[in-house]
This record gives C-alpha cells, sequence and structure tokens, in this order.
C-alpha cells in the first residue's frame, strides 16, 4: 500500500504538525511506502518528493507581492494543483491522507486526486472545516453560528488576527469552498480525534457514517522512579503563548504563588512577559526538550478556554505521568479525569483553587493508561480505514 500525506508543514510548529511527522514515521516504519506533499520551507524536514512542494508564502513577514500571492492561495492555487498532478502520476498513491492545507496549499488539490479516482481520508485537526478563524470561538462554549454556516458575524468581531480585512477574506474564502462543495465533494472519509471533535462536525451538516473516531497516538516514555526526588518547584505551560490561550491568567494566577511558572512556545508579537523572579519564558522547545521540562515540573497547566479538538497538551503530560490542570473546553474531559490525572475547571474560581493546592504539593499520583494511545493501535486502525477506502 502507498499512502500519500499531505500537511502544509513538513516540519513541527504546532501539535497538527507534530502528528502529521509522527504517523509519517510509523507509517515507514511499519514498511508501508509512504510520500508527503507540503510547502516549501527551510525547516523542512527531508523528502524525496520536496521538488514538488508548493513554494514558500509568508504571511506574517513577506514581501507586499508575497502577501498578495498567499491571499489569492487561500481560495484556490493552481501551482498546488499541478504539483500535486505531477506527484501523483509518479507515486501512484493508493490513498492520499491530507491534515492541514490551509492556507498554504489550499483545497484545489482535492479535484486533481480525486479525479484519478484515489480515496481521500482527512485528519480534522482544528474547526476551519466550519469557522473562518479555525479556533470556533465567538462563543461559549463553542461558537454555535459558525457551526450553522453564520460566518459574516466573524468579519464584525475581527475574529482572524483582530484584522476585518483579514476576516473578511476568511469568511470569503469559507464561503467559497462551501459553495464549489470542495471538501464534501472529494473526501471519502473524516478521522477526529475526539467524540466532541465528531459530534461538532455532525452538528455542522457532514455525514456522520463519514467520520471515524481515533485519538491521536503518542510515543510512551518510561517515566524514572526517582523523578519525582528531581522535579523542580515550577509549574510548566507549552503551546502558543498568547492571550488567546490565556497566558495572560495564568501569569497573573502565579504572582501570589510560592512556585514559578515555566512557559514554552512560540510567543504572539503583542504579549508580553512580565519581569518577575516567578515566570519564565524559554521560547520555543523541539521534542526531546519538552519532554525534559514537563518532567522536572510539578504538573502541567493551561489557561485556554478554546474548544479545543483534542488535547495535545494535557496528553504529553499524563504520558510523563503529571497531573494537568485546565479549564472543561472542547475534548479535554475525554482525556483528563477529575481528581484521578488532573483537574479541569468549571470557572476561574476552581481553576486558581486547585493550582494553588498542587503548587502546595497535593498534586494526584497515578500511572498513565498507555493503551489507548498507543501507537501500535493507532497504526492497525488507521491502516484498517485507508483499506476500507480503497
Amino acid at each position: 500500500m502507498r499512502i500519500l500525506e499531505i500537511n502544509k508543514f513538513n516540519h513541527i510548529r504546532g501539535g497538527a504538525d507534530r502528528h502529521f511527522v509522527d504517523l509519517t514515521r510509523l507509517l515507514e516504519s511499519a514498511g508501508i511506502e509512504t510520500a508527503v506533499f507540503a510547502m516549501d520551507h527551510p525547516e523542512n524536514l527531508h523528502s524525496e518528493s520536496s521538488k514538488y512542494f508548493v513554494s514558500r508564502v509568508d504571511y506574517q513577514n513577506g514581501s507586499v507581492l508575497n502577501k498578495i500571492k498567499g491571499a489569492l492561495r487561500i481560495f484556490w492555487s493552481f501551482e498546488a494543483k499541478r504539483k500535486i498532478a505531477r506527484l501523483l502520476d509518479e507515486f501512484k498513491p493508493d490513498v492520499v491522507h491530507i491534515h492541514n492545507i490551509y492556507h498554504q496549499i489550499s483545497p484545489s488539490i482535492l479535484p486533481e486526486i480525486k479525479k484519478r479516482g484515489i480515496p481521500i481520508v482527512m485528519t480534522v485537526h482544528d474547526w476551519k472545516l466550519v469557522c473562518p478563524n479555525y479556533l470556533l470561538n465567538c462563543e461559549k462554549p463553542y461558537c454555535e453560528k459558525c457551526v450553522s454556516g453564520k460566518y459574516w458575524h466573524c468579519v464584525a468581531n475581527k475574529s482572524v488576527k483582530k484584522s476585518y480585512l483579514k476576516s473578511l477574506l476568511c469568511v470569503l474564502e469559507l464561503h467559497f469552498h462551501k459553495w464549489l462543495g470542495v471538501y464534501e465533494k472529494n473526501v471519502d472519509l473524516y478521522i477526529a480525534p475526539s467524540e466532541f471533535v465528531k459530534n461538532v462536525l455532525v452538528q455542522s451538516g457532514f455525514g456522520e457514517n463519514r467520520i471515524k473516531v481515533i485519538p491521536h497516538f503518542v510515543e510512551i516514555v518510561e517515566v524514572s522512579p526517582r523523578q519525582e526526588t528531581r522535579a523542580e518547584n515550577y509549574a510548566f505551560y507549552f503551546g502558543r503563548v498568547s492571550k488567546e490561550k490565556g497566558a495572560d491568567e495564568l501569569i497573573a494566577i502565579f504572582k501570589n504563588l510560592p512556585m514559578k511558572i515555566v512557559l514554552a512556545g512560540n510567543r504572539d508579537d503583542d504579549f508580553e512577559i512580565p519581569n518577575r523572579p516567578n515566570v519564565e519564558y524559554v521560547g520555543f522547545k523541539n521534542s526531546a526538550e519538552l519532554e525534559n521540562l514537563i518532567q522536572k515540573s510539578k504538573f502541567v497547566v493551561s489557561a485556554s478556554r478554546l474548544p479545543e479538538t483534542f488535547g495535545l497538551v494535557a496528553l504529553e503530560a499524563l504520558k510523563n505521568e503529571k497531573a494537568f490542570v485546565g479549564y472543561d473546553a472542547g475534548a479535554l474531559g475525554e482525556i483528563v479525569k477529575n481528581g484521578v490525572n488532573g483537574y479541569l475547571a468549571k470557572n476561574q474560581k476552581e481553576f486558581k483553587d486547585k493550582i494553588a493546592e498542587y503548587a502546595a504539593g497535593n498534586a494526584p499520583k497515578f500511572r498513565f493508561e498507555a493503551e489507548k494511545y498507543d501507537p501500535e493501535k493507532y497504526l492497525r486502525k488507521i491502516v484498517d480505514i485507508f483499506q476500507s477506502v480503497c
């Protein structure tokens, strides 16, 4: 079986990219012939198919011409369509598995794949299929306007990068792709990493019989029995460091606690880290560095109230047998069990109280139940899915 894995980045920037990279390696280790298609980037991992990658667009720091090119690619990319055709003709995959293809690639590749009779499976990593800003956060617990197909409020709310223009572009993009039916007509099956994602997709009009739930996998680490004695006096947050993710709330909560908060990840340009002895920002860290920081922490924490599609931050904590404290939002409740391996708060008071309790040394001790997230189990399930659509 030949599998073509597609994601906009062939390097790790976030959870979706990490899953894409890890899954590609997992398939290859099982002897499954695999190729990748992505956007050209200097940080990309080596790939034999990189000559087919689409040219780079930089939506943050590129030239005006580059940004215009990027804005057009949001809707449709003739370059991506042309290059995927060449790769398909050379590699001849049995199944194409897509991850995040917006905005750097665009869904223009999907009809090109489908016209060759190749089945397409898509793993849903965020809310871009149903929400212009992909966060689904305009209302609590999640934006039902977007789920019902009413997107124009996103412009008034400047939901995309706090910009009317960017919000308008993304609303028009979603309407255009819905009008074309480009996902609905071409994707044979969707993989949801949680029941929560499946339920929202069904509510948004996606057929329940075309959605399979498979939680993401994690590489299991052996936790040293002496790890607790090595733990340092800090709580750890990793992910995007932004107000959107609640990093400002975390910093405020730890101001009066006898414990340090350590934050790792890419920081939004407008987010300022205060100069305080119990706040440390360590920047972006690779997987090995994150694991080390998690293992040395007392517990892992996040103040994000976003309706997360999965909860990789929580899972990374639990696999290292560190309790997780967060808000009860999105799919986190499918991973974290209150009082067993952490706590999910309903409000800020609960959140603060639980952090203070764990900071005092009362975080629960537990053994991670690895079977549900075992890579080999995931491999069997996804190969079954690939075979079912062939």
